[in-house]
């Protein structure tokens, strides 16, 4: 995602992490989900015997515990970013698409796992392995909620979503605040990958030359750069109406 632009990618190659989120999505679906309910099914269609489930619930405790420091980062690089917002306010607003999927995986993973945990603790405790099945099951369910969830925030990305209102909030205050600028007549941002492109139409105030204009608006294009590295790309054009 970090490649250079190149001629058959002008923005770069930053919406690629969304095609490879979105894989990761199917494959919880089909292969996480899906085949975990179709394991359970065929638990509850031929029930077999539970043997030495000690070794099974070893195995679940050690993954538990692992796959909580892999949490426990994801959630720690989010504090980071979030800020000053609220974590639901975060998850709603996010464009970076890579620590949601790493976040629902997470959960997904530890809430398997717990669960796992339970219905094989039952299973060894009533010698009923029905109990097995009906986790598998449940588990399946819970990794095609996770994946349901993930597709969702990535097709709004696939689809073309500006960026985040905090830093699109930013850009229109820099704007606004340019002594040589009129009016804001119209701001687009466009997500891509970690980078965000904008393109904005101004209305310049009255009397200045074409040359001064072009080297205020420079001037302007820089400072948005500089107040948000996450613009890349950044496109002003002064006119008189929207």
């Amino acid at each position: 995602a970090l490649r250079p632009a190149d001629r058959e990618h002008p923005m770069g190659y930053g919406k690629i992490t969304y095609f490879w989120s979105f894989i990761v999505a199917i494959l919880l679906f089909s292969m996480g989900g899906l085949f975990s309910i179709h394991e359970g099914w065929q638990k509850l269609r031929q029930p077999g015997e539970l043997h030495q489930a000690w070794i099974a619930l070893v195995v679940l405790g050690v993954s538990i515990v692992l796959e909580s420091f892999s949490l426990l980062g994801a959630l720690r690089e989010i504090r980071v970013l979030r800020a000053r917002r609220r974590f639901r306010e975060w998850l709603a607003q996010t464009r970076n698409v890579e620590l949601v999927v790493v976040l629902g995986e997470d959960i997904a993973a530890i809430t398997g796992l717990v669960l796992a945990f339970i219905f094989v603790t039952i299973a060894a405790m009533t010698g009923d392995s029905v109990y097995d099945a009906v986790g598998s099951m449940t588990i399946g369910a819970v990794l095609i909620g996770v994946s349901i969830f993930i597709s969702l925030r990535i097709r709004s990305l696939i689809t073309g979503r500006s960026a985040e209102p905090e830093l699109e909030a930013s850009i229109q205050d820099i704007i606004r605040k340019d002594e040589n600028i009129e009016q804001l007549l119209h701001l687009i941002t466009l997500q891509f990958g970690p980078h965000v492109m904008v393109a904005a139409k101004l209305k310049m105030k009255a009397g200045i030359s074409i040359e001064t204009a072009v080297e205020h608006i420079n001037r302007l294009e820089q400072h948005i750069r500089e107040a948000e590295p996450a613009v890349h790309w950044c496109f002003i054009e002064p006119d008189f109406m929207d």
